[in-house]
C-alpha cells in the first residue's frame, strides 16, 4: 500500500493534545479502484456524504474521525488525495474556455499560531465590547448546520444561514455558555456589523487551503465536487 504524509494547515494546533490530529500530520493512501467505486456510489452522492466516505477510505492514521477535522484540514486532505489519485493538473471551464490548473501550486492561508491545541479563540465585539469565544467549526458541525438548514426548508420555514451558523461558532458571550442564551442573542441582539466582523476575523485567521486561482487577472474559485476527484464522472 502506497501512502503519503500530509501536513495539515492547522499544524495540529486546533485539536486537543490527546487527539491524533494534534501531531499536525495525517497519513493517507493512494486512491485505488475501491475509492473510484465510492465516488460513483449514488446513495453517497444523494446524501451529500461521498467526499467524507472517500476520506474515510484513504486515511491510514489510526483514530482519525473525519467529523473531527476542521474544514481547512479536511480541504487539505481532499486536495492531496486528488493529487495522489490523478496528478497535479486539473481543468476548469471559465469564461467559455478550458483552463488547466496546477493543483500543487495552491497555498495555505490563515494563522495557525493563533491557536494552542484548542478550536476556541477570544474576540471582542467591536460595538458592544462584549467578550466572546469563537469556535473553528469541524466537518461534523458543518454537516449538522447543513442538516438543520434543510430541516427548516422541509418545514417551509425561512431562517437565514448566518442565524443558524453563528450559534455553532459563538461558544461564550461574556462568560455565558448557555446555548439557548447564545442563540437568542444571535437572533435578537447581535449587530450586523458584529456578525460580519466575526466572520471576517475567522476567515482571516483560520488555517485552510486557498482554492482560488488567477485567470486573466481575475480571482476564480476552484470548484470541489465529484468531478474534482473523478474527471470522467458523469452525473
Amino acid at each position: 500500500m502506497l501512502t503519503e504524509i500530509v501536513t495539515l494547515p492547522s499544524k495540529g494546533r486546533l485539536y486537543p493534545i490527546d487527539s491524533p490530529l494534534s501531531k499536525g500530520e495525517v497519513e493517507i493512501k493512494y486512491m485505488t479502484t475501491k475509492e473510484e467505486d465510492i465516488l460513483t456510489t449514488q446513495s453517497y452522492i444523494e446524501k451529500g456524504i461521498v467526499l467524507d466516505k472517500l476520506l474515510e477510505s484513504v486515511i491510514v492514521t489510526e483514530g482519525v474521525n473525519v467529523d473531527d477535522l476542521t474544514i481547512g484540514d479536511k480541504q487539505a486532505l481532499l486536495l492531496q488525495t486528488r493529487i495522489l489519485g490523478y496528478g497535479n493538473e486539473y481543468q476548469i471551464k471559465y469564461d467559455g474556455k478550458t483552463h488547466t490548473i496546477d493543483l500543487s501550486t495552491l497555498g495555505e492561508i490563515g494563522k495557525s499560531e493563533f491557536f494552542n491545541n484548542s478550536q476556541l479563540i477570544d474576540y471582542e465585539l467591536p460595538k458592544s465590547q462584549k467578550k466572546v469565544k469563537l469556535k473553528v467549526l469541524t466537518s461534523g458541525e458543518s454537516n449538522k448546520i447543513t442538516q438543520e438548514i434543510e430541516s427548516y426548508k422541509s418545514k417551509g420555514l425561512q431562517i437565514g444561514e448566518v442565524t443558524i451558523r453563528l450559534p455553532y461558532i459563538i461558544q461564550e458571550i461574556d462568560g455565558n455558555d448557555d446555548k439557548d442564551f447564545i442563540r437568542k442573542y444571535v437572533q435578537e441582539d447581535l449587530l450586523a456589523i458584529e456578525s460580519l466582523g466575526i466572520r471576517t476575523f475567522l476567515e482571516t485567521i483560520t488555517p485552510d487551503i486557498d482554492f482560488t486561482t488567477d485567470i486573466n487577472g481575475e480571482e476564480v474559485e476552484i470548484p470541489i465536487g465529484i468531478n474534482f476527484f473523478y474527471p470522467s464522472f458523469k452525473s
